[in-house]
């Protein structure tokens, strides 16, 4: 939901400036000029934003990582405790969540332990 007002909202504000630019008093190269800044402008705009949200995806990604591999270590130090059904069966819903988290990363190794 969040995604898409925030497009909505530079779909709208992109709109707007066109508009602006198009129906502003000036030279057809002034207009050409003042249009390829604003394409510039909002280009660098959107790549900074991408790397913004990319590098929270990454942060997040290495926290349940770190989280995760935490868990599985402490099943199998203090796991005992535990029928060995449930241990084990806790144990498989990790091992699919470590391999899901690897094939969207595109990581083959197994990450630093906590």
């Amino acid at each position: 939901m969040k995604t898409e007002s925030l497009f909505g909202f530079l779909a709208g504000a992109t709109l707007g400036a066109l508009a602006g630019i198009l129906f502003a008093p000036a030279t057809g190269d002034e207009t050409r000029k003042k249009i390829m800044d604003a394409a510039s402008e909002g280009y660098d705009e959107a790549v900074e934003g991408a790397q913004v949200l990319g590098h929270k995806a990454h942060v997040r990604y290495r926290y349940a990582r770190r989280e995760m591999n935490a868990l599985k270590k402490t099943l199998m130090e203090q796991g005992g405790e535990l029928k060995e059904e449930v241990r084990q069966a806790i144990m498989e819903k990790l091992d699919k969540l470590e391999k899901s988290l690897s094939r969207e990363e595109g990581i083959d190794e197994q990450p630093e332990e906590a």
